[in-house]
């Protein structure tokens, strides 16, 4: 599944493309995909494409809907004009392929005569209309993603102050905060030095202090780098994001730590893969 940074990519490019285009029908070829009536976004021209924690928003001039995404394990999202395609999420053929294929479920047209194609092979993911009320709704039970202004360190604090569980599972946890993901999870916690194996409520005052530093300073370069090209994604110009090249930690297993040479342990917590070092993580 992408994490926020690489749904942060595919959302801005996709608002490259889409916005000041108008929506001229909404054809759903699975009804599990596709919550609403696809007639309300029938003449709405779109305003802007964003992202909160690891759905997409597009939101629309006219009108009170707005139009949620969610890739989820499979989905994938791709704008064709022409000749010419953007692709975000997980990549098949079907990105160089002809469209529709056996794994669309909706295709949106717009009046260009472009084609906004989403595609998912397990059926996972999901697009929904909203009412703009009922979207601030939701969002207003979401808690802050980490690039928001209300995840300030206080709040950071808090959470893990009354977290009993591992530290890297309270950071997984999107009822706590959205946006940190197993690789950023990882990195973070390399870069704190903290042991991810470590209950979240016995970290110090200075380690808290590290880890927030730590995870704003991963999640910015992942936003900087694209997102990462592992576990199938690619982001929306069907290019791979560039932050593997700048792992700290993740997927390292058996190599030297490149802050004191110990050797890189993989193990399991949550079932997540997870890596560390046993010489400086404590």
């Amino acid at each position: 599944m992408p994490e926020l940074p690489e749904v942060e990519t595919i959302a801005r490019q996709l608002d490259g493309v889409l916005t000041g285009k108008k929506i001229i029908g909404v054809e759903v070829l699975h009804i599990k995909s596709f919550g609403g009536k696809g007639n309300d976004l029938v003449g709405v021209v779109v305003d802007s494409v964003g992202r909160k924690a690891k759905m997409i928003v597009i939101s629309f001039r006219d009108g009170d809907k707005v139009l949620i995404v969610h890739l989820k394990m499979t989905g994938q999202l791709i704008y064709l004009s022409g000749t010419h395609r953007v692709v975000g999420g997980h990549p098949t053929a079907d990105w160089v392929n002809d469209l529709p294929s056996k794994y669309t479920r909706i295709i949106i047209d717009f009046d260009n005569g472009a084609k906004l194609f989403f595609n998912d092979l397990r059926v996972f993911g999901w697009m929904r209309v909203m009412t703009n009320d009922e979207w601030q709704i939701a969002n207003g039970k979401l808690p802050p993603d980490v690039v928001d202004r209300e995840f300030t360190l206080e709040y950071f604090k808090s959470v893990l102050a009354k977290g009993g569980r591992s530290i890297k599972l309270v950071l997984l946890d999107q009822e706590k905060f959205g946006g940190v993901g197993n690789i950023y999870a990882n990195d973070a916690l390399y870069k704190a030095k903290i042991d991810p194996r470590r209950k979240a409520k016995d970290l110090e005052k200075k380690e808290v202090e590290e880890l927030y530093k730590a995870i704003k300073e991963v999640i910015g370069l992942g936003i900087k780098y694209g997102g990462a090209s592992v576990d199938k994604y690619v982001d929306a110009a069907g290019v791979g994001g560039k932050y593997q090249e700048h792992f700290l930690i993740y997927q390292r297993n058996g190599e030297k730590c490149m802050r004191d040479g110990g050797v890189i342990r993989k193990i399991k917590i949550g079932g997540r893969g997870t890596y560390y070092c046993p010489a400086c993580q404590k």
